[in-house]
């Protein structure tokens, strides 16, 4: 017995045309960022005579580590590894926990002052509190050149709120009011309901605020002051703005120049390969949960 298919319905040529464009400039874009990272990659592995004669361009030329082995052997780059990591991983798990209680009243609590509950959190994207305000304030509270300082600075979001009041609105209310009948509080209903239906929304969320605090440049050079707080970027400052980059590695047999470029770039890679690496796992979170508030909102 022959099954009827589905029968498609004819592509036109304006709809192919408009199709060929959409993937050119989407493979143009690909070009764009695929392209200068493969060059950072290849000068970062290549042998430092080619990078000295200027060979290196998308492929690597020869093959040389030295410059990841002075990474993986120096105190400095390590150690602003590990303030990035303890700042990302523990700005990233308070700014959930805070961004998650802080949009709760919007949607699921009633009371007198929720408007302007709602009012004070829009307030905060239009202005601040400034600059200089800010870190007059921080350094009366003892936090200039304390890593506590980046994470505070950035704990709570009101864009992240928002995100999540339009996501916490796609939930049921007869959920919540269900809870409520059996007795649980507030908290009991966050935590236990609201929550974990809520994981797209804050991995999105989750992902946004590590990125930010990995790649956190302005914070670090206004309130870091010594080396043991430094994070990776002001290491990348310090390496690429000083021209004696090499002076903090031991590369005596090695040509200054050469190195110098080789551990700048494996210095970028060093730093970008976190987020590379991360990001595939909290894709699909990523595109659900902007998709759900950006309907629901």
């Amino acid at each position: 017995m022959k099954k009827e298919g589905v029968q498609r319905k004819p592509v036109s040529r304006d709809d192919r045309i408009f199709d060929a464009v959409v993937l050119t400039v989407l493979f143009l874009l690909m070009l764009c960022f695929i392209l200068p990272f493969m060059n950072i990659i290849s000068l970062s592995i290549s042998d430092q005579y080619a990078i000295m004669r200027g060979d290196v361009h998308f492929l690597p030329k020869g093959f040389n580590l030295a410059s990841y082995e002075k990474l993986l052997h120096t105190n400095v780059v390590l150690h602003s590894y590990g303030n990035t990591i303890f700042i990302a991983a523990t700005g990233c798990v308070l700014s959930l926990l805070m961004t998650a209680l802080a949009a709760y009243p919007l949607v699921f609590a009633q009371f007198r002052l929720q408007k302007l509950y709602s009012i004070f959190i829009m307030f905060t994207m239009w202005f601040s509190g400034g600059m200089v305000p800010t870190y007059i304030v921080m350094s009366r509270y003892g936090l200039v050149d304390n890593m506590w300082v980046l994470i505070l600075n950035s704990l709570i979001s009101a864009y992240h709120v928002l995100v999540l009041k339009s996501f916490y609105a796609s939930i049921p209310q007869s959920l919540v009011e269900s809870a409520k009948i059996d007795g649980a509080n507030d908290f009991r209903i966050l935590f236990q309901i609201v929550i974990p239906l809520s994981k797209a929304a804050l991995a999105t969320i989750a992902l946004w605020v590590v990125v930010l605090h990995w790649n956190d440049y302005l914070n670090a050079l206004v309130y870091m002051r010594s080396t043991e707080n430094y994070t990776l970027q002001l290491i990348m400052r310090e390496m690429v703005l000083s021209s004696e980059v090499s002076s903090m590695f031991d590369v005596a047999n090695l040509d200054r120049s050469a190195i110098s470029d080789q551990l700048k770039n494996a210095v970028v890679v060093f730093v970008m390969a976190p987020m590379i690496l991360i990001y595939p796992f909290f894709q699909k979170y990523f595109v659900k949960g902007v998709m759900v508030g950006a309907v629901k909102g």
